[in-house]
């Protein structure tokens, strides 16, 4: 059912081909925004505009690698183009499957590992708001949603870039917030638990009683869903959350509550 909370709101949604991205994008045009699918992989970019546009949304694509200054000048002006504006900018990129394949500890970890880990993860978040926020300014408002980790709140051992760039989000959203503020532009970060997304899915199947276990610690009991994010984001580019900004908003099913209390009770026995 299509509704008008982002109604004529424009998006740009970095890292929408698949996983939480899509998730996000097929949802914020089902609440009426017009959606700017950005990503480096073409085919399934191309795929997620499709499926908004059947839908009767209204979305483009934009081919963009969030590390490079020159793809992202070029996405934001392709939302300027066929839009005039942007609204909401939602920081969803990551290297996700560089984390999953070839991050580490510190002492194993190939510096080139580190390197693209920061620029995609960290760096994108940077670059994609410098080129962003001038509009916003201009307009007088805007939204920028970037997306951490719990990783970066109860970090796991061996996966230290991808542990280190998610907490340079959360760092990164807080100084933004006090930046621009009282310019009119909010700016907040999720921080998702285990969510089984395209990435991750083999992976899951492939180990069930890994699984259980990490069911374990989220107080509801079953691992996220991209929808439960992509919920998170909408309520957060709209105006019902008008008075949110400078916040990192767990979306995790309880895991860093439940997590954090256990590592507490250890600690103390």
């Amino acid at each position: 059912m299509w509704n008008e909370l982002l109604k004529d709101r424009v998006a740009v949604i970095s890292g929408s081909a698949m996983g939480m991205g899509r998730a996000a994008a097929v949802l914020f045009a089902r609440h009426g925004a017009k959606v700017l699918v950005a990503d480096v992989d073409d085919e399934r970019g191309h795929d997620t505009m499709e499926l908004i546009r059947q839908a009767g949304g209204d979305a483009a694509f934009a081919h963009c690698d969030v590390s490079n200054w020159a793809d992202v000048r070029s996405m934001v002006e392709v939302a300027l183009r066929t839009w005039g504006r942007i609204d909401v900018l939602y920081n969803n990129a990551a290297a996700t499957r560089l984390c999953n394949e070839k991050d580490r500890a510190a002492h194993e970890l190939d510096e080139h590992v580190w390197d693209r880990q920061i620029d995609i993860t960290l760096k994108g978040v940077y670059l994609c708001s410098k080129a962003c926020v001038p509009t916003m300014l201009e307009h007088g408002r805007g939204v920028i949603l970037n997306v951490s980790s719990c990783d970066a709140i109860l970090p796991e051992g061996g996966f230290d870039s991808y542990t280190a760039a998610k907490g340079g989000v959360i760092s990164l959203t807080k100084s933004m917030a006090v930046n621009y503020g009282k310019k009119g532009i909010r700016i907040n970060c999720i921080s998702p638990g285990y969510v089984i997304t395209d990435v991750q899915k083999k992976w899951f199947d492939d180990n069930p009683a890994a699984v259980k276990a990490v069911e374990g610690y989220h107080l509801t009991r079953r691992l996220g869903r991209p929808e439960d994010v992509a919920n998170m984001a909408v309520f957060l580019a709209s105006d019902l959350a008008e008075f949110i900004t400078g916040a990192i908003i767990p979306v995790d099913g309880g895991y860093q509550m439940y997590k954090g209390s256990d590592a507490q009770r250890f600690c103390r026995d």
